[in-house]
């Protein structure tokens, strides 16, 4: 049996999380003892974790004020001095007992900086990136210097990108000699569509629907202007965002100075936004970066037209404009895209139709012989 540990900072509701425990609901157990640790407990997706996989947290829910402190030191010296031997020694209090075959940081930031900590640990060392760091570098705050984060890359055996054009863009910020692939995430097109009919939503007018957290990274400040636009034009449409997140209250405060309290919904977080999604007309994505945009995939499976700004992995889900229509990163192309797609019903039904058919990528069996290879 081979030894797998997988890092990842929390299971609060991202797209990187949901790809994990997709992923980890296809592994093969017979073949492999899987571990998961989680940087800081909690979060949504924390009772979706098969139980074959043995779960610890570094920093629980529940510290003790000696934990909580060692918690803030550890960051601290990290990021002021680049200094890691203290997150090693937290890493190696909870794992000490296990040996592993490969190592796995799942996402950027605290993962893979735990992660560089104890690559002695395993014969085999891999770090996933689910992001566009070229264009959108948020981990800076993570690290001491850029040097830093880049030796962290540098240690590991393998680099996976979820999309080849993240790929690419990383080449452009690091230069690093290490194995480098594209594996796009577990999409369960089958699931999807059952839990889509596990609710009835109600669906009485023309229904533009965004999901994700609420941070600023995915342009949300946008999509609520480009509401007002609508509106003061005479459209009568409604606007939902499902997610939660840091920037919620002021998107809130931005909706209701503009007047659009009966226009723009927000649902929060949904453990099953699927229903709502399959009752849309229309899926936007409105980001800033992304690497491979895990709710564009779903809206695909479910044959909703999308219209997506310009970022790495939205360009290349749709393929460069074949499968969605995309838009330049300002509230009048955004606005311009979906009026396409709202006055023209013949428009509407092609993308429905490139939506479906561009689904057909999605393969679970060849994504997880892919996966196999590389571990």
């Amino acid at each position: 049996m081979k030894e797998v540990l997988f890092i990842i900072e929390g299971l609060f509701g991202g797209g990187a999380e949901r790809a994990l425990v997709e992923l980890l609901k296809h592994i093969d157990y017979a073949q492999y003892n899987v571990t998961l640790g989680v940087v800081f407990a909690g979060g949504v997706y924390t009772k979706e974790i098969p139980s074959q996989v043995r779960l610890f947290h570094i920093f629980s829910g529940n510290e003790t004020p000696l934990e909580s402190s060692l918690r803030r030191k550890a960051l601290r010296y990290c990021k002021k001095y680049g200094n890691t031997w203290l997150i090693k020694f937290l890493f190696w209090q909870k794992c000490k007992q296990h040996h592993f075959d490969t190592i796995i940081s799942f996402i950027e930031g605290y993962p893979i900086l735990f992660h560089s900590t104890i690559c002695k640990w395993a014969k085999l060392n891999i770090s996933w990136v689910h992001c566009d760091l070229y264009h959108q570098h948020w981990t800076t705050a993570y690290y001491h210097s850029d040097y830093d984060e880049k030796r962290c890359y540098e240690k590991m055996n393998k680099i996976v990108f979820v999309s080849r054009n993240s790929m690419k863009y990383f080449d452009c910020l690091y230069e690093t000699s290490n194995a480098k692939t594209c594996l796009y995430n577990i999409v369960d097109a089958d699931n999807i569509r059952k839990l889509a009919k596990e609710k009835v939503v109600m669906h009485d007018q023309f229904t533009i629907t965004s999901i994700g957290s609420l941070y600023k990274v995915k342009g949300y400040d946008r999509l609520i202007r480009v509401a007002k636009l609508f509106k003061d034009k005479g459209y009568a449409l409604r606007f939902q965002i499902l997610g939660q997140g840091e920037e919620y209250e002021s998107l809130l405060q931005m909706r209701d100075e503009l007047g659009l309290q009966n226009d723009v919904a927000f649902l929060g977080f949904e453990e099953n936004p699927y229903p709502y999604l399959k009752q849309s007309d229309i899926f936007v994505s409105t980001s800033l970066s992304e690497g491979l945009p895990y709710v564009i995939c779903e809206a695909l499976v479910l044959g909703i037209p999308v219209v997506a700004t310009k970022t790495s992995g939205g360009m290349e889900l749709l393929e460069d404009g074949k499968y969605g229509i995309l838009a330049e990163h300002d509230d009048a192309s955004i606005y311009g895209a979906i009026k396409q797609l709202v006055d023209s019903d013949v428009l509407y039904k092609e993308y429905q139709a490139k939506s479906l058919s561009r689904a057909k990528i999605f393969n679970i069996e060849d994504t997880m012989a892919q996966f196999y290879d590389i571990i």
